[in-house]
C-alpha cells in the first residue's frame, strides 16, 4: 500500500482546479485538524496564480494574522502587504487579503444598515437582550458569519473567498444556523410579542388584550418588568432586521449550493476524525452541497525506506561518521528505533488514508499534507504546505 504524500490520492479533480475556477471556497471541519492554516494556504495559492482573494477566519486564536506576517486582523478586510511575500521570496500575481469575523461587528453593520433611523438604532446598541444576542447567543457566530459572507459575495470585489468555518462536527451547522435563526423569528409565540397586531387580527383586539395583559403579568412575576421591557423593546426595534433574516439566509443558501462555490473537509489521519470527516461528506450530499474533496493534515510519512530500516546500528554510525558526523552505535540505535516509530505512525495514516478513498470512491480527491513538527506561523511556512498541496 503506498501513495504519494501531497498529491490526489484519486484521479478525481484537484485544489488548483477549484480555487482557480469558484468564487467560494468553504473549508468544512472538526476542531484542531488545521482549517485556518489550509483556508490560508489556498487563499495564498489563488493569489500567487494571480486572484485578488480574501481569506475571512473566525479563528479568536488570530493564528492566521500571524502566519500571514500582519500584527493583527479585525472586521475589516486587510491586504497583505507585498513586502511581507518579498521577506520569504514570494512573488504573488494577485493580491491577498484577510480579516477575522467580530460577531458584534458584523451584527452592528446589520443593524446601521437596516435601522430605520438614528433614534432607532441606538435603542438597539444599549439593549442588553442585543448586546448577548450579538455576542453569546448560540448560533449567532454561524449566522454572523454567513451574514458576512453575503454581504462580500454582492460586493463582488474578490475573485474568491475562502470561508474557514467554526470547528463543528457537522459540516452544515453554519448553513443551517440561518435558517434556524428565520424559523425561530416566525415562531408565532415571538411574533406575538413584537408584532401584536399579527395576534390582534387573529384572534380579536378585545380578547388579545386581556391575554396579552395577563400573560405578561405572569410572565414579568418571574422575569422582573424591568426585563421583560427590554425584550419587548428588543424586538420591536429589531424587527426591521427579522423581516430581511430569511430572504437573505435564502439567498447565501442558493449561492452556497450552486457551481460558484466548493466545499472542502479538512481532517487529520486520525481514524475518529476521519470518520467525522465521511459523515460530514455524507450531510453534504444529502443538501446537495457542491463537494470538492477532502484535505488531510498532518499525515505521517516514511524517513527511511523498510528495508533499510535492518540496517544495523554499527553501519549507520560508520555512514554518518564518513560524512563527518561524529555518531556512536547507541545514537545510531536510537535513530534508527525513532525511524522505525515513524514507519508504525506511516503505515496507520496510510491504512486509514486507504480506506477513505476505498469509501468515497474513485471520483473524490483527497490531498494529504505532510506532518510537521512544527505549528506553521508563518508566510514561509504556509509556502511550505502550498508546496506539499499543489507541488
Amino acid at each position: 500500500m503506498t501513495w504519494t504524500i501531497g498529491a490526489p490520492l484519486t484521479d478525481g479533480g484537484k485544489l488548483d482546479d477549484i480555487v482557480m475556477s469558484r468564487r467560494i471556497v468553504v473549508c468544512v471541519g472538526s476542531g484542531g485538524v488545521g482549517k485556518t492554516t489550509t483556508s490560508a494556504v489556498l487563499a495564498l495559492h489563488a493569489a500567487m496564480r494571480g486572484r485578488k482573494v480574501l481569506v475571512l477566519t473566525i479563528d479568536p486564536a488570530r493564528r492566521l494574522a500571524n502566519s500571514l506576517g500582519v500584527a493583527e486582523l479585525d472586521n475589516e478586510e486587510r491586504q497583505i502587504p507585498i513586502e511581507q511575500f518579498d521577506a520569504v521570496g514570494l512573488e504573488p500575481k494577485g493580491e491577498l487579503w484577510a480579516m477575522m469575523l467580530d460577531m458584534k461587528r458584523s451584527f452592528d453593520r446589520l443593524v446601521d444598515r437596516y435601522s430605520p433611523d438614528a433614534e432607532t438604532r441606538q435603542k438597539i446598541y444599549d439593549n442588553r437582550f442585543y448586546q448577548y444576542f450579538s455576542t453569546s447567543l448560540a448560533g449567532t457566530q454561524e449566522y454572523s458569519a454567513m451574514e458576512r459572507l453575503h454581504e462580500l459575495y454582492e460586493e463582488g470585489d474578490y475573485d474568491l473567498i475562502v470561508l474557514d468555518t467554526p470547528p463543528s462536527g457537522h459540516a452544515l451547522d453554519f448553513l443551517e444556523a440561518p435558517r434556524r435563526m428565520a424559523d425561530a423569528i416566525e415562531n408565532s409565540a415571538l411574533q406575538w410579542m413584537y408584532r401584536p397586531s399579527l395576534a390582534a387580527r387573529k384572534f380579536g383586539a378585545g380578547l388579545f388584550n386581556i391575554g396579552t395583559t395577563y400573560v405578561l403579568k405572569t410572565i414579568s412575576r418571574f422575569t422582573g418588568a424591568e426585563m421583560l421591557t427590554e425584550l419587548g423593546s428588543f424586538l420591536s426595534n429589531f424587527r426591521h432586521m427579522f423581516e430581511g433574516f430569511r430572504s437573505r439566509a435564502r439567498h447565501v443558501r442558493e449561492v452556497l449550493s450552486s457551481d460558484v462555490t466548493s466545499f472542502l473537509i479538512v481532517t487529520s489521519p486520525d481514524p475518529i476524525t476521519v470518520d467525522e470527516a465521511r459523515f460530514m461528506r455524507r450531510r453534504l450530499a444529502e443538501e446537495n452541497i457542491p463537494f470538492g474533496g477532502f484535505v488531510v493534515n498532518r499525515v505521517h510519512r516514511p524517513y527511511l525506506p523498510r528495508e533499510e530500516l535492518e540496517t544495523p546500528a554499527s553501519e549507520i554510525a560508520e555512514a554518518l561518521s564518513s560524512h563527518g558526523v561524529a555518531v556512536d552505535e547507541v545514537l545510531a540505535q536510537k535513530l534508527l528505533d525513532n525511524a522505525g516509530e515513524f514507519q508504525i505512525l506511516a503505515d496507520l495514516d496510510a491504512f486509514t488514508l486507504e480506506a477513505l478513498r476505498e469509501r468515497a470512491g474513485s471520483r473524490v480527491a483527497i490531498q494529504a499534507v505532510p506532518y510537521c513538527s512544527r505549528d506553521i506561523h508563518s508566510l514561509e511556512g504556509l509556502e511550505w504546505v502550498r508546496k506539499s498541496l499543489f507541488g
